[in-house]
């Protein structure tokens, strides 16, 4: 049996409606829930139903779905670059398959975190291991094939500004921009069906009943107004919502900060500027 074939198979029943003309843009999500004592981790049962709610939206704007895998089938390897089976090219999860990937799990916080410290994502899942991944040493994203443009991360702490150069700027070979949170230790990130709902809905601009059946208005924004607008729903206070942007130079890493949406059809940036853009509850 072959290492992708390992996951268990899920079946999501997605309503369409209806099919847009971005349905090209492809994208994949990793909700993990379930950590138990051997992850080190707390449980977080509204992760699963986060990525559910960021898929509802993403399908009724009519993108195309890789992957939607959820508790021990999102792997740590799927966010690690490298040669071998498990990566984050495997065919059935790797993170730098489509042009959009949303995590929600959880993420490892400093007491507090300094230029030095690491930025983590940590999964638990049953194969891929080790489970945690350094994003600063171990993340390398739209290098040899990838084809990812966006890294959307709801987690603890994976993206703090002191360790925001060191950590994060390795990452980009391709990647046009990420989503993440700064925080430490005492403030920090809740668990939250919501958070990752209302940025899928900004980002997409569909203006139907959502998931929850309920009738909202969510103009198109860009992905940096997206995350300011909806990154500090459920955090601790001293919490920031951080979007980092790549750029061939300044002027163009600044507008993609600003400007940058989903569905503008930029090209892949050389990265030798970054801007980022922060908000703090």
């Amino acid at each position: 049996m072959s290492q992708s074939s390992l996951r268990s198979i899920l079946f999501l029943v997605i309503v369409f409606w209806p099919v847009s003309l971005h349905a090209q843009l492809r994208y994949s999500t990793g909700g993990v829930s379930n950590y138990p004592a051997s992850c080190g981790g707390a449980d977080l049962p509204l992760s699963v139903p986060e990525a559910r709610n960021f898929q509802g939206w993403y399908n009724l704007a009519g993108f195309s779905v890789v992957s939607r895998w959820e508790n021990g089938d999102v792997w740590g390897s799927d966010f690690r670059d490298g040669t071998s089976g498990t990566n984050d090219t495997e065919p059935q999860g790797g993170s730098d398959l489509p042009e959009v990937y949303f995590f929600s799990g959880h993420g490892i916080c400093q007491n507090p975190p300094t230029s030095g410290t690491g930025d983590f994502i940590a999964t638990c899942g049953t194969f891929g291991k080790p489970d945690v991944t350094r994003i600063g040493t171990s993340s390398r994203w739209g290098n040899t094939g990838g084809r990812l443009q966006f890294m959307f991360i709801d987690a603890s702490c994976p993206m703090d500004l002191p360790s925001l150069v060191g950590e994060w700027f390795a990452s980009f070979r391709g990647l046009h921009m990420a989503t993440g949170h700064s925080g430490d230790v005492n403030h920090d990130t809740f668990d939250s069906s919501n958070r990752g709902s209302q940025f899928a809905a900004y980002t997409t601009g569909v203006n139907l009943p959502d998931p929850l059946g309920t009738f909202f208005f969510y103009p198109q924004l860009s992905v940096g107004d997206a995350w300011m607008t909806t990154g500090l729903i459920d955090v601790q206070p001293q919490v920031c919502a951080v979007a980092l942007a790549s750029g061939n130079d300044r002027d163009d890493a600044i507008n993609r900060r600003e400007n940058e949406f989903i569905t503008s059809g930029f090209g892949n940036p050389t990265p030798n500027w970054f801007a980022w853009r922060w908000v703090c509850n």
